[in-house]
């Protein structure tokens, strides 16, 4: 039995224990129909649809491939697996607008019928309905088939009709794009002899060439499949969905969930292709990978940190230390033969498996952000990941070491399109942004010491106002008119643009900052050095208010059962008057000050406790150096 055989079969074992998870948030409807519940149980919106479409279609993928392989948890049956399954689909089809069967409990249908009659995001759940379906083929009844392809050919028609979009300042149509490229290649796998189908496939190729969609394509012509027609990249390009630096933003900001995602959806369309069509596939193309591999050298490995999470320069709105990269790890790795993405993929899944352990339903998270959805999504991920393995194997791929690509981007770097800046030491990673979207600034550093031993991801990045870890803030006041304090808001925004050097290995930063209503100017700099990184500023204060806090210099600092408990009321063994050392791998030292420890939080699905270098009394200069061991 070889190891990727045994991972394969830890792949399974996690979806297996999720089960707990997924058959206790099922219920049944009636005879015919059953859903899962979500933050819209039964809704026709993403909170309901997209909740349901996704645990149906991994209660599908457990029946189909799983059955005879893991062992279900007690009190769960292969039979009740694939009763849910059923129903759940079923509700999944029927609510559709072109099927039109049942409506959902808002009295409304979702779906994408045309360009008059569309809904957001559509493609994306119909995907996860076609993935169900084809797990569950051959017991469907054939009035169900004839409406999952009714319901198909009613959202890829709708992509007939539209515009493709294009755009890439502060929302990118990267992702949007590519998930609709996911429905159509589903479509075509299901259905490749439909009428409409060589339709399908010309709009399939020109939403894949438009989601990593660089300035550099309209340029190039090479022709994307010979095999089909002279169709050239430069061609089918509409715009650019990436800044030229190879960056995204999403959101309004930059941030590598959003930057990776569209190899996932990519990859899961070139998936379904090869998987409903098997083997020898009447539809295939070349363009469902367009520009990924220059998106992961360019952008995403720069960002990759040991245990295969992805940094987070500005930090991230929805839940952190999620891997959920893992699926764009696979798809690299599985179709484009990436060593450096096999050996991501494999530390990621040991860490989503070891977060996974901490909960006692198979749950992905302790404190999921958006609950069932997001635990749908997890799983979805896990999933997909499995089948690329089986579909495309990696048997003759062996990883690169973690010693050899850190000395391939061990250079400091620079993304100018975004004024974000990196560095990477033997010791430490460490990263500063000046994000233009959501004029955030601020940074943070994880040591590198004891990555496999359970101690990354220490600092989790956080983002508070208009700053963060390292930058904090000021929290002030001044005197109302009725002699009452009136508390400002610590509203950063730079003064000029911030300077930004390269030094080999190591960067420097320096900037000016107004603050708290344009009452306080603050001058920085930030250096990252072989031991860490050095920290300076100088604060003057321009109008009349009270400093009530200085949280200058903090760091958000993970007291979670995953990312590494450092409880609260061990902090004084650890803390001096000016010193500070977090489980012996990272110390903090302040010119002065007496550093405290509090504000306890769940932050992006994180516990945190947040360390003060200068105990919150306010000074007008700070010096601090974050050091890894």
């Amino acid at each position: 039995m070889t190891n990727l055989l045994l991972s394969l079969l830890t792949v399974l074992q996690m979806l297996s224990s999720f089960m707990n998870y997924l058959v206790n948030d099922y219920q049944p409807v009636d005879s015919l129909y059953g859903c899962f519940r979500g933050e819209n149980t039964m809704g026709a919106d993403e909170k309901g649809v997209r909740t349901n479409a996704d645990l149906s279609m991994v209660a599908a993928f457990m029946g189909r491939y799983a059955k005879g392989q893991v062992s279900l948890p007690q009190r769960i049956t292969w039979e009740q697996l694939d009763s849910i399954s059923l129903k759940s689909l079923r509700y999944a089809v029927a609510t559709h607008k072109s099927v039109h069967k049942r409506a959902c409990k808002d009295g409304r249908y979702w779906g994408s019928v045309s360009v008059a009659d569309h809904q957001w995001e559509s493609s994306l759940w119909a995907m996860s309905v076609a993935y169900s379906a084809f797990f569950q083929w051959d017991q469907l009844p054939q009035s169900l088939k004839e409406d999952i392809h009714t319901l198909l050919k009613a959202e890829c028609n709708y992509e007939l009709e539209r515009k493709i979009p294009t755009g890439y300042i502060g929302d990118t149509k990267a992702e949007e794009n590519g998930w609709e490229v996911d429905v159509l290649a589903a479509a075509l796998g299901l259905f490749p002899t439909d009428s409409l189908a060589p339709q399908w496939f010309d709009r399939m190729r020109a939403f894949a060439i438009n989601s990593y969609s660089h300035p550099s394509d309209a340029e190039n012509h090479t022709i994307i499949d010979p095999w089909y027609d002279n169709k050239t990249v430069a061609d089918l390009y509409q715009g650019p969905n990436l800044y030229p630096d190879w960056t995204l933003q999403n959101h309004n900001f930059f941030h590598t969930s959003y930057q990776n995602v569209v190899i996932q959806e990519l990859g899961e369309a070139a998936l379904a292709l090869r998987l409903f069509q098997g083997s020898n596939p009447r539809w295939h193309s070349n363009a469902l990978l367009h520009n990924c591999d220059s998106v992961a050298k360019n952008v995403l490995n720069w960002l990759t940190l040991p245990d295969g999470e992805q940094a987070m320069p500005n930090g991230n709105d929805w839940s952190l230390y999620l891997y959920d990269q893992l699926t764009s790890y696979s798809t690299l790795a599985c179709m484009l033969g990436d060593s450096d993405a096999l050996m991501s993929e494999q530390q990621a899944l040991k860490q989503i498996e070891l977060r996974q352990s901490l909960t006692k339903d198979g749950s992905w998270l302790l404190w999921p952000d958006v609950g069932a959805r997001r635990m749908g999504v997890e799983a979805h991920r896990v999933m997909m990941t499995w089948l690329m393995h089986h579909v495309f194997p990696t048997d003759n791929l062996k990883p690169s070491t973690w010693s050899d690509f850190a000395q391939r981007y061990g250079k400091a770097k620079l993304f100018p399109c975004q004024n974000i800046v990196r560095a990477l030491t033997k010791d430490y990673f460490a990263c500063f942004s000046f994000s233009k979207g959501l004029n955030n600034i601020t940074g943070y550093m994880e040591p590198l010491v004891g990555y496999y031993l359970g101690d990354g991801n220490l600092i989790v990045p956080y983002r508070h106002n208009n700053t963060g870890n390292i930058i904090g803030w000021y929290e002030t006041s001044r005197t109302g008119l009725d002699g009452r304090p009136v508390h400002m808001k610590p509203n950063a925004r730079l003064v000029g643009e911030p300077e930004i050097r390269l030094y080999g290995n190591y960067f420097a930063v320096e900037a000016q900052l107004l603050e708290n209503d344009s009452s306080l100017q603050r001058h920085f700099t930030l250096l990252s050095t072989p031991k860490g990184l050095v920290y300076e500023d100088t604060v003057k204060i321009l109008k009349p208010v009270i400093i009530d806090k200085d949280k200058t210099g903090m760091l958000a600092i993970s007291n979670d059962p995953f990312t590494g408990l450092w409880l609260s009321k061990y902090y004084q063994r650890i803390i001096g008057k000016n010193k500070a050392s977090v489980k012996g791998i990272l110390n903090v030292e302040a010119k002065e000050g007496s550093m405290t420890v509090g504000d306890e939080s769940i932050d992006n699905s994180i516990n945190t406790l947040k360390l003060y270098p200068y105990g919150e009394k306010a000074r007008r200069r700070h010096k601090i150096k974050y050091l890894a061991k």
